[in-house]
């Protein structure tokens, strides 16, 4: 399968974020919230600028746990590599699926309620004692451009030492409006596509071209073609293999 994360950074760095448009909540404003996080929760706050590329990194007492240095830094990154590091290789790479189907995710949803969800994991990171530890993971994308773009993200780190009652295995969709759970996101991407969407991209997938596809499932070509439209619209991207390649990346193939 083709690196998550590769395919992540296409979809988080390539939306428009046109200049001239603001953001719903201010950098300066996001920083004191991600902050915030960290003073309370004694966790890890990652807030990363999609459009400007950097992260603001703050580390609570966690961060001793993990070998960590206990200070503020700034990284010319959307990604905090060095914490990523200490994850366990199978939880990271369900890291980035998760990621990539949660951005899906609100891109289906109107600008105005993107802000009342977050996903919730729980990953295994290796402490600096070189053992095993689990640690609660959440991403709330704060922040979108008036363009739409959706531009700061908010990940949280926080200790959970397996108490009960926490299992979140393959990650879920929170509503933290009203504390339910919204689906699991697998769930909630497999119903952006229509059925017959579904059956479209399974043949496009094949390799087959519009009339072949329309001859197969009895269609015209101008349906075919409608169809491709509403998939790649869909899963915000341009063309079919792109469409492909997202699929397979979120688990749908």
């Amino acid at each position: 399968m083709e690196n998550i994360r590769e395919l992540l950074d296409i979809k988080l760095l390539s939306q428009p974020f046109n200049k001239d448009t603001g953001l719903a909540l201010p950098l300066d404003t996001a920083r004191q919230i991600a902050r915030l996080y960290t003073t309370l929760e004694s966790g890890i706050s990652v807030l990363s600028d999609l459009k400007t590329r950097k992260s603001y990194i703050y580390h609570g007492a966690m961060a001793r746990k993990l070998g960590l240095r206990n200070q503020e830094t700034e990284i010319s990154s959307i990604w905090e590599d060095e914490l990523l590091s200490l994850i366990h290789n199978e939880d990271l790479q369900k890291k980035y699926r998760l990621e990539l189907r949660f951005f899906q995710f609100l891109n289906s949803l109107q600008v105005a309620h993107r802000s009342g969800y977050e996903v919730i994991a729980k990953l295994r990171v290796r402490s600096a004692d070189g053992k095993i530890i689990l640690v609660k993971h959440r991403v709330i994308y704060i922040s979108s451009s008036e363009d739409g773009s959706i531009r700061l993200a908010l990940c949280l780190y926080n200790l959970i030492y397996d108490y009960p009652g926490f299992d979140a295995p393959d990650g879920l969709i929170i509503n933290t409006q009203t504390g339910a759970i919204v689906d699991t996101a697998q769930d909630q991407i497999s119903e952006l596509l229509s059925l017959r969407e579904k059956e479209v991209i399974q043949l496009i997938k094949l390799g087959k071209r519009s009339k072949e596809i329309a001859d197969k499932l009895s269609l015209s070509v101008h349906t075919v073609n409608r169809h491709r439209q509403n998939i790649f619209q869909k899963l915000n991207v341009s063309n079919a293999m792109e469409a492909c390649r997202v699929m397979e990346a979120i688990g749908l193939f």
